[in-house]
């Protein structure tokens, strides 16, 4: 298993050294899984959970230099966000909660506090074929999948925001 965690390190240095990348579309279609998860306080998520809302799944790990880069970024766009049906989920691979825990101490600077997932087994990486870190998907509000990533960027950008946006759910004019 070590010789998987240092190609996936040198495949995630690699990707998340070049620049800043753009959402790519993808034809809406379901998620591989239910993606079923804890929280760092034992709390199950399932994505049926978020029904009705636009969720950021990424998956990373506190090792990954450009995981952790992306962090900020992703706090800012769930502030900007906090008012709409938007969720960030964000899975750390294979980690014990004493290194998340401590991840979220070390950047205590950015205030992290979206919803962090154990993905303890690697079960949920495997389902979702992640081989690079980061790699981010953005579901519909119907939970079809609509974007994927490979790779750090700044949430926040205009660009991205515009597109998340997009896919809010539409409330009808009264």
């Amino acid at each position: 298993m070590k010789w998987a965690g240092a190609l996936l390190l040198a495949l995630t240095l690699s990707i998340g050294a070049a620049s800043a990348k753009e959402l790519k579309p993808l034809p809406p279609r379901d998620a591989p899984s239910a993606l079923v998860l804890k929280d760092l306080d034992g709390k199950p998520h399932t994505l049926a959970d978020y029904k009705g809302r636009v969720v950021l799944i990424n998956f990373w790990a506190t090792w990954c230099p450009p995981c952790r880069a992306e962090m900020p970024s992703m706090q800012r766009l769930k502030e900007v966000m906090k008012d709409k049906p938007f969720t960030i989920l964000a899975v750390d691979m294979a980690e014990s909660e004493a290194e998340v825990r401590q991840f979220l101490k070390d950047m205590k600077d950015a205030k992290l506090d979206f919803t962090i997932l154990m993905d303890k087994d690697g079960k949920a990486l495997k389902e979702w074929k992640v081989f690079v870190f980061p790699t981010s998907y953005v579901l519909d509000a119907e939970g079809k999948l609509r974007y994927s990533l490979l790779g750090s960027t700044e949430w926040d950008e205009f660009d991205t925001l515009k597109k998340i946006e997009a896919l809010l759910p539409q409330v009808p004019a009264q």
